[in-house]
């Protein structure tokens, strides 16, 4: 059993391509790639990144989804982690408006820089 957590980035420059985004973290992670999936692999967790169209989306452009799925029994503590400094990474990285799930609940939002918590997200509970 797994969790899936989805970070949408706002690509309003279609600047961003899914298989740089996955070798950057690669690399500065140190997460295996696996050459039959594209999927990266780290402890814990496993990761995607691809092109999202969204039809309700005034940008031109699609929004890049980068796709968590964190082991819900073997090192999720570990996965966890690890995707937690990957979300920071990405978001100081990438200036865009980007919005943050887990499933379809929305944990946080960056919308023209301001960073807003749902509170109510079980997230957040220690």
């Amino acid at each position: 059993m797994a969790l899936d957590y989805y970070l949408i980035i706002q690509d309003i420059n279609n600047e961003i391509e899914p298989t740089i985004v996955l070798e950057c973290l690669s690399q500065s992670f140190f997460l295996q790639k696996n050459d039959l999936s594209g999927l990266l692999i780290g402890i814990g967790l496993t990761i995607n990144a691809f092109k999202e169209d969204d039809e309700d989306s005034l940008s031109p452009y699609p929004d890049i989804c980068v796709a968590f799925r964190i082991d819900k029994f073997e090192h999720h503590e570990s996965g966890m982690n690890t995707m937690l400094k990957i979300v920071i990474w990405l978001m100081s990285r990438f200036n865009g408006d980007m919005i943050f799930f887990l499933n379809e609940q929305k944990i946080f939002q960056r919308l023209s820089s301001q960073l807003s918590l749902n509170n109510e997200s079980e997230f957040w509970m220690p």
